[in-house]
């Protein structure tokens, strides 16, 4: 597959200004989630997204959690869709991102992969959707799982099909930050696009030789590292944002901050992919030390976050 060039991103922003989605002269009203008009300036709710992996897939916390996101009127949705809706000017509304972090279909990777299965079965029966961040490439014992397992990506087709979305979530699954959340000295160009574009790549042609015709436009990075939050100028490191411009990625997401409102024009800039946070589940502690998620409280959390739009 062609790598994306910036030239080929660009024209597509000048495409969205010829339909007049990229003007600043249009007013919107406040919809939850959506976007919101102030006297000043158009801006942009980011939903809340709640981070998950295959031990939160329990009985007791995720067909419960769906029952009350349900019943409160949230709509599941991916940022796939949540972007698109917003550039379309068709917001949706009380929007929720369930993200699903460390599926992979690697052959001898994922030992959890049933859990991710069942996972996404109660999601699909309580009409949401969500998000899988994949490694495609996971290291076992210092060994990178090339081989990858075909009826898995059989079953991704699937999914695909039924409205979920495969980000990347990196080719080795390596963390990105420095003890001060800053870039890693040891990671230089070629690392970042083995981390970034060959992900990307190979998840889009996994999709391309079963007939779907897919780009990978999030990028969930692993351990929410990438973000240079503890440093004074709190950004997305360089690398990762030379990476993305090599493919279709215009969404990063993290953990840390990124859950504030923002300027309309952040959603189609061409230069820099849009940083979004996440919070992760709430949990009590067991007796035997592990952790088990709770729905109400961890409800109560995206509740508070959507109640904190800026109206």
């Amino acid at each position: 597959m062609a790598l994306k060039t910036k030239q080929q991103q660009i024209s597509r922003r000048d495409f969205l200004k010829t339909c007049g989605l990229v003007t600043g002269h249009a007013f919107f009203g406040f919809i939850p989630g959506g976007i919101a008009k102030t006297t000043s300036k158009q801006i942009i709710n980011i939903p809340p997204s709640l981070a998950l992996h295959s031990s939160d897939g329990k009985l007791e916390f995720l067909p419960p959690l769906l029952a009350l996101l349900a019943e409160h009127g949230f709509t599941g949705t991916t940022y796939q869709t949540w972007r698109r809706h917003l550039l379309e000017n068709d917001p949706i509304k009380n929007p929720i991102i369930l993200s699903i972090d460390d599926i992979s279909m690697a052959k001898n990777g994922c030992a959890s992969f049933d859990n991710f299965v069942q996972m996404q079965k109660w999601i699909q029966a309580a009409e949401m959707t969500a998000v899988f961040g994949v490694v495609t490439q996971p290291v076992i014992n210092g060994q990178a799982q090339t081989t990858q397992d075909e009826s898995r990506w059989d079953m991704m087709a699937e999914w695909v099909k039924a409205g979920f979305e495969l980000a990347s979530h990196t080719t080795f699954h390596s963390n990105f930050n420095a003890i001060d959340t800053g870039p890693r000295q040891d990671f230089n160009t070629a690392d970042y696009q083995a981390e970034i574009v060959d992900s990307a790549q190979l998840i889009e042609t996994k999709l391309a030789e079963r007939g779907i015709h897919y780009e990978v436009t999030t990028l969930i990075t692993p351990y929410g590292s990438g973000y240079s939050y503890k440093l004074p100028h709190h950004t997305v490191h360089d690398g990762i944002l030379e990476a993305c411009q090599l493919t279709a990625i215009n969404l990063v997401v993290g953990i840390v901050e990124g859950r504030k409102s923002q300027p309309f024009h952040t959603i189609y800039q061409t230069n820099a992919p849009l940083y979004l946070g996440r919070i992760p589940p709430a949990y009590t502690e067991l007796e035997n030390g592990e952790r088990s998620p709770l729905a109400q409280q961890t409800f109560s959390w995206l509740q508070s976050w959507q109640k904190s739009y800026h109206q």
